[in-house]
């Protein structure tokens, strides 16, 4: 199993901001704790880079 991965490196990755990846993150329904940290799965990951890579 890989180690999770949180918005700012996929961000960095992307060439986004954070705040822009955790946005959509929100908007997809997936934070479900307020102020929890941030720990996508490799699944997640993939799902967020073909979103900001299409």
């Amino acid at each position: 199993m890989s180690d999770p991965i949180t918005p700012k490196q996929l961000a960095t990755e992307l060439g986004v901001t954070d705040r822009t990846v955790r946005q959509w993150l929100r908007d997809q329904g997936w934070q479900s704790v307020p102020y929890a940290r941030w720990q996508l799965t490799s699944a997640q990951a993939e799902q967020v880079r073909s979103h900001f890579t299409t």
